[in-house]
C-alpha cells in the first residue's frame, strides 16, 4: 500500500532534566530530537516555516500548575522548538492558547513556565482570551457548523502544534487533534463542547486552523485518569519519547502505537472521525515510520477509567443518561480526587450522587446528596436541600466544568463533608 504520510519518531536514554529544571545540554538534547524529526518528515525546519513567516506555536497550558507536575506544555520542548524556529527567520513568533475553565490564561502561562521561556526567547504570548476572533462557517450538515477561531490562527503562516500526550477522561486521548480545543475564546464556547458531540467539534476546529507540523510534547507523558490525574502513578516520567509529523490523524494513531493500544488509529473516536473528514489517515500502513523503532520504545499505557457506580466507598452515584465526555468525566475527575486524598474514608454518612436524566421515581435516602448538571436539576423539587452543581450566570451551559475549580468543586465539598461530621 502507498504510504500517504511520514512520521518520525525520536527517543533518548540520557538525563534530559525536569520540564521546569535542565541546562543549556539538556535543552540541545532535546532540540536535537525535535530537529531530527523536521528532517524525517519534512526535509528540514526550513521546510515548516520560511522566512519572514507569521508563526502561531500552539501550546497547551490548561490550569495554572507547576510544569514539572506534568500534565501541562513541557518548557524544554517549548525552547528547544522556538529556538528552531528562530533560526528560520520568521517576521513573528507567536505562543497562543486559551486555558481551561474559563482561567486566565496569562496567569496559567506564569505558573507552567510559559512566560520564563517567552522571556528567554524573545517570543511573543499570545492568550487567546485577549485576542480577538472571527466565525469560521463549514457549510454542510454536521454538528458545530459555525464556530469561533482566533485571528492570529487564521492569520498565521505557519501553524506548530505542540500537544501533550495524554489519556484522557473527557475524549479517550489528547494529542494532536484534541488541541485546537484551546482555541475557542471562553468557558461558555469550550462547555458547549463538553458533550458526547465532542469529537466532531475536535475535528471541526483542526479544520478551521490549517495546522503546518505537529510535535508531541511526550517527553513526560500521562496515561490512566488524565488530563490532571490524581494518582501519582498515571505520570510517566521516564518516557523521553517524542513523534511528529505534518498530519495530525496520523500523529495521534503513532501515539496509540507507542501507548501499545491495539490496532492504533481505531481507539479514539475523534482519529476516525479526523480521517473520515479528511485531516489525515488513521491507517498503520499508509503511515511511513521512520527514526527510533517502534517497537523498541513503546511503553503500554493504562487507558481511562470512566466507571462511576460501585466504584467510590462511602458514595452511591445514580446514572441517568449522562453525557460521557461532559458531567460523568467530570465527576469522575472529582471522586478520584477525593478517593486520592483519602476523603472518601472519613466520610460518615453516605453521600448520593444523581447525574444524567432520571427517568423514575427517587425514594428517599439516607445522607448527603449532590445534584450535577442541568439533567438532574428537576430533582431539586425531591431534595431542596441538596447541593448543586450546574449552569449558572457566571457558568453557563449545561456541563458544570466549574465543578474542577479547587475552591468550588466536588472534591472540596466532600471535604467539608468530613469536617462537619467529625
Amino acid at each position: 500500500m502507498p504510504k500517504k504520510t511520514t512520521i518520525g519518531i525520536a527517543h533518548s536514554d540520557a538525563d534530559l532534566g525536569k520540564p521546569g529544571q535542565y541546562t543549556r545540554e539538556q535543552l540541545d538534547a532535546v532540540k536535537a530530537m525535535i530537529r531530527d524529526i523536521a528532517d524525517q518528515t519534512m526535509g528540514g525546519m526550513q521546510n515548516i516555516v520560511k522566512k519572514g513567516d507569521k508563526v502561531l506555536i500552539k501550546i497547551n497550558t490548561v490550569i495554572p500548575i507547576d510544569p514539572n507536575e506534568g500534565f501541562t506544555t513541557d518548557p524544554r520542548m517549548l525552547e528547544a522548538l522556538i529556538e528552531l524556529v528562530q533560526e528560520q527567520e520568521p517576521s513573528r513568533i507567536q505562543v497562543g492558547e486559551r486555558c481551561a475553565m474559563g482561567g486566565d490564561t496569562k496567569n496559567a502561562m506564569d505558573v507552567c513556565g510559559i512566560t520564563a521561556v517567552a522571556e528567554r526567547t524573545g517570543v511573543e504570548l499570545c492568550p487567546f482570551d485577549n485576542e480577538p476572533f472571527d466565525m469560521f462557517k463549514i457549510d454542510r450538515p454536521i454538528s458545530f457548523n459555525e464556530f469561533p477561531v482566533p485571528r492570529a490562527v487564521l492569520e498565521a503562516d505557519c501553524y506548530i502544534g505542540l500537544p501533550k500526550m495524554k489519556v484522557h477522561l473527557h475524549t479517550t486521548f489528547t494529542g494532536a487533534l484534541k488541541l485546537q480545543f484551546g482555541n475557542l475564546p471562553d468557558y461558555d464556547w469550550m462547555v458547549r463542547c463538553h458533550k458526547d458531540d465532542i469529537y466532531q467539534k475536535i475535528v471541526n476546529l483542526t479544520l478551521a486552523a490549517k495546522p503546518t507540523w505537529f510535535i508531541m510534547d511526550s517527553l513526560y507523558a500521562c496515561q490512566g485518569n488524565g488530563p490532571f490525574s490524581a494518582y501519582r502513578d498515571d505520570l510517566i516520567k521516564d518516557f523521553n519519547t517524542i513523534c511528529g509529523g505534518p498530519d495530525p490523524v496520523a500523529v495521534d494513531t503513532i501515539c496509540e502505537a507507542l501507548m501499545d493500544w491495539e490496532d492504533p488509529g481505531t481507539n479514539v473516536p475523534s482519529t476516525i472521525l479526523g480521517a473520515a473528514d479528511g485531516l489525515g489517515t488513521n491507517d498503520m500502513e499508509e503511515i511511513e515510520l521512520t527514526g527510533a523503532p517502534l517497537d523498541k520504545v513503546k511503553r503500554r499505557f493504562r487507558r481511562q477509567n470512566n466507571k462511576l457506580q460501585g466504584s467510590f466507598k462511602n458514595v452511591n452515584v445514580v446514572m441517568g443518561s449522562t453525557c460521557e465526555a461532559g458531567c460523568k468525566a467530570i465527576l469522575r475527575i472529582q471522586l478520584d480526587q477525593a478517593k486520592a486524598a483519602g476523603t472518601l474514608d472519613n466520610l460518615k454518612r453516605p453521600v448520593h450522587i444523581f447525574t444524567g436524566l432520571q427517568f423514575e421515581e427517587i425514594k428517599p435516602v439516607d445522607g448527603d446528596v449532590i445534584l450535577f448538571g442541568d439533567c438532574a436539576k428537576p430533582l431539586l423539587e425531591r431534595f431542596p436541600n441538596a447541593q448543586y452543581w450546574g449552569s449558572t450566570e457566571e457558568h453557563p451551559n449545561c456541563t458544570p466544568i466549574w465543578a474542577n475549580i479547587p475552591a468550588r468543586s466536588i472534591a472540596t465539598y466532600l471535604q467539608k463533608l468530613t469536617e462537619i461530621s467529625s
